[in-house]
């Protein structure tokens, strides 16, 4: 069998043609077709069937008539692109030759990939221009190794208008948030990135502190001494991003909750004195709390953390994905840590000093407290919404 690149040659000079009046037919460049005719370069498959009827044969036999050397042509052509796939990364020529690829060879994720990445990292071509190019390539990488990657650089270059469909795309553990934050620095809007980045970094600290550093058993059963020793180094660690002179700031509510299970942990260690002492804490900070009006702002204090702020809520709105978080009408999930079986404080629930304390509580949140809601330490309730101060 012919090579592709012979058989079109002879057809061309059968039909008396020059490589410019095949090229004009085609919709492409004579030295397109010169590099078919030479080898060095297969045309793109959907050519193919506009190419056999100029010619007036199948395109089976433009191909070669056998199977096995359609495969054979076919497996070349992907090598051939996939011997290109790092040469020239970035250029307008590498875009066009990826995209090709991809189109000849929509599963092979790979070649939509770095096409995509030549349009939204290396910038091959205005954004006007490449959009429709991004959202062909990108679907092409759903359901593969490469979808994370993929919705990652379409969360930055989408309009804005069309970002739901990339944040319901499966991120494994990467977060909206970050997505948001990725976005506005490739946009160059500084500010809201920065806001976003402390938004992140709060976010991130939450979940070192209740994932990372609450230690479990070998057993995979929870340790309350182990997770005691981890709740003091987070307060530790907190300690040295505020201002230890004032418990008024942003972390007055993640402190809040930490207290709060140290009390319980210590309790049911037997440990009273070191369990009373975090849980008078809990109560002085959860009254500073009830102290102010709604939307009361506690800075950070931090200047890690100088744009963000907390503000005392009682609606819950939202999440940590977005730009204003707000996690609480929880004061009524506090009155029921004291409620009738006293949940997270069995051990002592009937001594003197425990009642009084339960009694400063109970003044400071809603009178529902009849049944105990159990609470992970994951995933524990918030008493402030954290918004963005705004200078601009």
């Amino acid at each position: 069998m012919l090579p592709i690149g012979e058989r079109i040659r002879n057809l061309r000079r059968l039909k008396n043609e020059t490589q410019e009046d095949l090229a004009l037919v085609l919709g492409v460049t004579y030295q397109a077709v010169s590099r078919w005719e030479k080898g060095d370069a297969y045309p793109d498959i959907e050519l193919l069937p506009k190419l056999a009827a100029h010619y007036s044969v199948t395109t089976d036999e433009m191909l070669g008539a056998d199977e096995e050397t359609r495969k054979e042509e076919r497996e070349k052509l992907r090598q051939d692109f996939l011997s290109r796939v790092t040469k020239d990364k970035g250029s307008s020529e590498h875009f066009e030759t990826m995209l090709r690829a991809s189109r000849n060879f929509p599963e092979e994720a790979v070649f939509a990939c770095h096409a995509l990445c030549d349009l939204v990292e290396c910038r091959c071509m205005s954004r006007e221009e490449g959009l429709p190019f991004a959202r062909e390539l990108s679907e092409r990488t759903v359901g593969t190794a490469y979808q994370q990657y993929a919705v990652r650089m379409m969360f930055q270059y989408e309009d804005s208008d069309n970002l739901e469909r990339w944040k319901n795309l499966s991120l494994q553990d990467y977060t909206t948030a970050r997505l948001y934050e990725e976005r506005y620095a490739y946009l160059g809007e500084n500010a809201e990135c920065s806001r976003q980045r402390q938004i992140n970094l709060f976010h991130d600290l939450n979940r070192v502190i209740w994932n990372d550093l609450g230690k479990k058993t070998a057993d995979g059963k929870e340790d309350s001494a182990s997770w005691n020793d981890g709740f003091g180094l987070a307060l530790r660690l907190i300690d040295c991003l505020r201002d230890p002179s004032t418990d008024e700031d942003g972390w007055i509510d993640l402190r809040l909750w930490i207290f709060f299970r140290i009390a319980s942990n210590d309790f049911y260690l037997e440990r009273k004195e070191e369990g009373y002492e975090a849980l008078e804490k809990a109560a002085d900070l959860l009254e500073i709390i009830r102290r102010y009006p709604a939307d009361h702002r506690f800075a950070f204090h931090s200047p890690a953390l100088d744009l963000i702020y907390g503000s005392v809520t009682n609606d819950f709105t939202g999440g940590p994905e977005t730009t204003e978080y707000t996690a609480g009408n929880y004061f009524k999930v506090i009155g029921s840590l004291f409620g009738t079986d006293h949940g997270w404080f069995l051990p002592v629930k009937d001594e003197p000093r425990y009642q009084a304390i339960a009694a400063r509580v109970r003044k400071t949140v809603p009178d529902n407290t009849s049944k105990t809601i159990i609470l992970s330490p994951v995933r524990s309730p918030r008493l402030l919404k954290f918004g963005w101060n705004r200078t601009e």
